[in-house]
């Protein structure tokens, strides 16, 4: 994947697509603040992307609030081409099914035992944590 981001920045200034090329140049930058030579494991790579989207999708939400639209539209791009380099999520009824389904396998009954569940999801790359928890909560009571 950060052999892919170098090509995709070097395609971008050939192209003149600064918004690419600003995206792509900060997703190399995270890359490079957890290892100075970008040869991490793809898991690595993908949960610093995801951490990565998941802030701009906090600046995004807002600068909606506040009305500065032009602003989230950019944000909004930037999340869109972040998203291309990530596994796609699961939707959120495949996400339900997924948090039942292992609820089921390992037999739990109470939120008490809501960090079981976590564990076994946390693994996952395509899963929302936090809509994850919430069906957990739905679930267990």
């Amino acid at each position: 994947m950060f052999n892919r981001i170098n090509k995709d920045i070097a395609s971008a200034m050939k192209a003149k697509d600064t918004v690419r090329l600003e995206t792509l140049r900060m997703m190399k930058s995270k890359i490079l603040n957890v290892n100075a030579r970008g040869d991490l494991p793809e898991k690595d790579l993908v949960k610093i992307l995801q951490n990565y989207a998941k802030s701009l999708k906090e600046s995004y939400e807002v600068m909606m609030q506040h009305g500065k639209t032009a602003d989230a539209e950019k944000v909004k791009t930037e999340m869109a081409i972040i998203s291309e380099y990530l596994p796609k999520m699961l939707s959120e009824e495949e996400t339900k099914k997924l948090v039942e389904d292992t609820i089921k396998a390992l037999g739990l009954t109470s939120m008490k035992e809501i960090g079981k569940i976590m564990k076994e999801l946390a693994v996952r790359s395509d899963v929302d944590a936090g809509l994850a928890k919430k069906y957990v909560s739905e679930i267990l009571k």
